[in-house]
């Protein structure tokens, strides 16, 4: 996966997970959401690879 590409679907993966917690009352009190886990989960994974790489690059997130 190339910079440009794991750094789009960072944000994509951002704005479906932030799209889910605005409709989600479970979601937005912290609580489990069986449908919210893997969108939340696959953000977060998203968004450490991205830092991961970034900091390897002598940059701050």
């Amino acid at each position: 996966m190339n910079d440009d590409q794991l750094f789009i679907d960072y944000m994509r993966s951002f704005e479906e997970s932030a799209k889910h917690v605005g409709a989600c009352l479970d979601c937005q009190e912290g609580g489990p959401c069986t449908e919210g886990d893997p969108i939340h989960a696959e953000f977060t994974r998203l968004q450490d690879a991205w830092t991961e790489k970034v900091r390897a690059e002598g940059k701050r997130p």
